[in-house]
C-alpha cells in the first residue's frame, strides 16, 4: 500500500482528507512544521505528501524547498482554495508540485493523487466511486427545539447516516467538538443560542470551524433567506422539510471536504 504525509493544522478538513485515503493508502497526519516534517519523512518515506492549506496561513517555503531539493520523485499535493494556491504559484512549474481547489470531491482527490503517483495517467472514477462508499457511515448532528422535528429527521436519516441529536445550540456545541460530525444540520429558528449564535460559536472554534453547517428554517420570505445565506452557510432547507429534497442535499453536501 502507497504512502502518504498528510501536513496540515488538525481540523475538520484534514480529518476528511484523511479519511478519504484511508482506503487506499498508510496514512500519516504530520504538523505544518518544516523540521518536524523532515523527520517524518526520513521516517515514514512517503510515496506521495499533500499538504491542506486550510488554516496553515502560508506554508514555510522551506519545506517546499527540501521537497524539492532531498526528495525530487515523491510528488508533493497542495489542497487549498485559489487564493491559497496562488501563493506558490512558482512551484507548480516543477512537474514534483500540483494543486487541488477546495472545495473538491472525494473523487477528485483520489484521481489527482494516482495521477502523481501514475505518472499522469488515472484510475477510473467508477472503481473510486465504487469503492469509497463502502467506507463508512457519514456523522450528522441536528440541532433543533422541536422534539418532533428530530425524530422525523432522524428517522428518515438512520438508515444512511450515524444521526445525532440535539435540542439547542448550547447543548449540541461540546457534541460536536466531541463526535466531529461530517455534517449539522442547524434550525435557524430557536431560543436563547438560535442558529445565528450557534454557528457562530462554531466558528470560533478551529477544531469544528469547518465542519459544513445547514439551516432549517419554516421562513420563506425572500428577506429572510437572504438574511440565512449572508451568514454563508452550505445551504438551507425549508420546513417542513421533504425527504427526497433533504437526501438529495446531504448527498450534494457531504461530496466535498
Amino acid at each position: 500500500m502507497k504512502k502518504v504525509l498528510l501536513i496540515g493544522e488538525l481540523n475538520q478538513t484534514v480529518s476528511n482528507l484523511n479519511n478519504y485515503l484511508l482506503d487506499y493508502y498508510h496514512t500519516q497526519i504530520c504538523a505544518d512544521n518544516t523540521e518536524i516534517v523532515k523527520g517524518m519523512v526520513k521516517v515514514s518515506k512517503p510515496n506521495i505528501i499533500i499538504i491542506c492549506l486550510v488554516g496553515v496561513g502560508e506554508v514555510d517555503k522551506k519545506m517546499l524547498d527540501f521537497f524539492k531539493n532531498e526528495i525530487p520523485t515523491v510528488p508533493v499535493l497542495l489542497v487549498g482554495t485559489g487564493d491559497e494556491c496562488k501563493y506558490y504559484q512558482n512551484y507548480f512549474e516543477e512537474e514534483q508540485f500540483d494543486f487541488l481547489l477546495r472545495p473538491t470531491t472525494q473523487t477528485a482527490l483520489l484521481q489527482k493523487c494516482n495521477e502523481m503517483l501514475n505518472g499522469g495517467e488515472s484510475e477510473p472514477e467508477e472503481e473510486v466511486v465504487t469503492v469509497q462508499t463502502e467506507y463508512r457511515k457519514k456523522r450528522i448532528m441536528i440541532v433543533d427545539d422541536s422534539p418532533i422535528l428530530l425524530r422525523s429527521i432522524k428517522s428518515i436519516l438512520d438508515n444512511k447516516y450515524e444521526v445525532m441529536v440535539a435540542t439547542s445550540g448550547e447543548k449540541a456545541l461540546p457534541l460536536i467538538k466531541k463526535k466531529q460530525p461530517d455534517l449539522i444540520l442547524l434550525d435557524y429558528e430557536m431560543p436563547e443560542w438560535d442558529g445565528k449564535k450557534t454557528l457562530e460559536e462554531i466558528r470560533k472554534d478551529e477544531e469544528i470551524m469547518d465542519v459544513p453547517v445547514m439551516f432549517l428554517t419554516g421562513v420563506a420570505e425572500k428577506e429572510y433567506i437572504a438574511a440565512v445565506l449572508g451568514l454563508n452557510p452550505a445551504g438551507y432547507l425549508l420546513k417542513p422539510v421533504e425527504q427526497s429534497k433533504l437526501l438529495k442535499t446531504i448527498e450534494e453536501v457531504l461530496g466535498v471536504c
